[in-house]
């Protein structure tokens, strides 16, 4: 539960946590009338300029403690990094205020995301209250910036509910019961899909028992301005199909819907922003479980665009999926630039760890915004090197037009985004993330990202299409 509120001496039962950097910092917190021995040794630890957390107990106030976090702002760490490491060793109940904008958004940013966790299914919850004290200057920024905070918890809660709980058509239902301001929904259930002859994606999906959706989120401002086009894949659960996944990777394969409430809660993020240009988002709802007519390897399928593709492994079914909507979206819409983002391989993370995100192909305007949004901001990414040898590497296959794994070429990003480029209909601007380390942090929570899911991209991608053409 979060509040606002500009007293605070309202508040009760609660930890108060005060983040600042210079002696006249204290000032903020007069009303509190600390003792002047409590004073005497904050002024000390500033002086002494050193990243510190100073605790009290007020014994006579509504508070339970109070935590001084004294940040030098000369110091190794980012303020982000410090705050990551004292904000998750505190209590639950926090109240928290800072001596300025910028850093009180940076201390709710990590009280808010650092902090979660995911308790659905637990008997025993944790009943945690946030206070947020703010003032007639930053309400609307703070309160902005929560908003955003709530659409990144929205979809860390839904990738972690199981998919025995969230299907497609359980998505579907929460997709129309949504009410957004200026995004149009559409939605095409399986019959539909098949009728538009998207035949690769048919084939990934089509032996499930529970039927299959896509939904196309459309943000049309002015049909003069440019569009762009912005696709996810999304998998309740990720068998591998015939070519079946080990026993040890299993349990991981409800990952591949995370996807789906990245792409959402980007969208609900943008239909509260003030953009310039128009933005078409794309989600393809499945459920992938092993049958005995699934498609095999050595299939050849005919895509939307009428290429064929050699199917070499069964698990490369992504690539399958996004191929179609590609070139669908190419033919119906008028696009500016096109957008994919997915986890379709681990290799990323073998260069990158957990902590970038790969962007490539030939989009160099947007590829560069990305490039500079890096350098001051949570979200980081590296361009991968990108040129048509790993084009013609994906059209090595003697049967078909195309091959949807090459195993000869172990360079796996770029071959998957090289794949993907051959369903583009009017050579309209591509870009492509692999973000496979960033989304999914199997590994240790840093910072903002918990382990799991992360929401790496909401805050980039909606920045960025903000900036857009103004």
């Amino acid at each position: 539960m979060v509040k606002f509120t500009n007293k605070i001496l309202d508040i009760k039962d609660s930890n108060l946590v005060f983040l600042l950097e210079k002696k006249d910092d204290i000032k903020l917190i007069a009303e509190l009338k600390l003792d002047e021995k409590i004073i005497s040794n904050i002024n000390e630890t500033i002086n002494a300029e050193k990243n510190c957390v100073l605790t009290y107990f007020l014994w006579e106030k509504n508070y339970k403690n109070l935590y001084i976090i004294f940040y030098h702002n000369q110091s190794n760490k980012t303020l982000i990094e410090y705050l990551w490491t004292e904000i998750t060793k505190l209590p639950w109940k926090l109240t928290i205020f800072a001596n300025n904008d910028n850093n009180m958004l940076s201390l709710l940013n990590t009280t808010m995301l650092s902090r979660y966790k995911f308790e659905r299914y637990r008997t025993e919850k944790n009943n945690d209250e946030i206070n947020i004290i703010i003032n007639d200057n930053n309400k609307i920024l703070l309160k902005n910036r929560l908003e955003t905070i709530e659409n990144i918890i929205f979809a860390r809660d839904l990738w972690e509910t199981p998919s025995s709980d969230l299907y497609p058509e359980v998505f579907v239902k929460l997709v129309k019961n949504t009410k957004f301001k200026k995004v149009k929904v559409k939605i095409f259930n399986s019959k539909q899909v098949e009728k538009k002859w998207l035949q690769l994606l048919h084939n990934v999906w089509k032996w499930s028992s529970k039927g299959p959706f896509m939904i196309i989120l459309e943000r049309i401002i002015n049909k003069d301005l440019p569009t762009i086009w912005i696709v996810w894949k999304w998998i309740t659960f990720d068998t591998w199909w015939i070519q079946v996944k080990p026993e040890n990777s299993m349990y991981e394969m409800k990952w591949d819907m995370c996807w789906a409430w990245t792409v959402f809660a980007t969208m609900k993020e943008l239909d509260n922003k003030k953009i310039n240009v128009n933005i078409i988002a794309c989600l393809v709802l499945a459920e992938n479980h092993i049958s005995w007519n699934s498609y095999k390897p050595s299939d050849i399928i005919t895509s939307y665009s009428g290429k064929t593709v050699d199917i070499i492994h069964t698990d490369a079914e992504w690539r399958l999926v996004l191929a179609d909507w590609i070139s669908y979206i190419s033919k119906n819409y008028k696009l500016n630039k096109i957008i994919t983002i997915a986890t379709l391989t681990w290799a990323v993370m073998w260069a990158l760890w957990f902590r970038y995100a790969w962007i490539m192909w030939n989009d160099k305007e947007l590829i560069s915004k990305f490039i500079d949004y890096s350098k001051d901001n949570f979200e980081k990414y590296v361009e991968l090197p990108f040129d048509n040898y790993f084009i013609e590497k994906t059209q090595s296959s003697k049967v078909a037009d195309l091959e949807n794994l090459n195993r000869a070429v172990y360079a796996w990003a770029s071959m998957w985004a090289a794949f993907l480029s051959n369903f583009i209909l009017n050579n309209e601007p591509y870009t492509h993330l692999d973000i496979a380390g960033t989304a999914i942090n199997t590994y240790e929570p840093y910072w903002l990202f918990n382990k799991w899911m992360t929401w790496f991209w909401v805050d980039s991608l909606s920045s960025i299409l903000s900036d857009l053409n103004k």
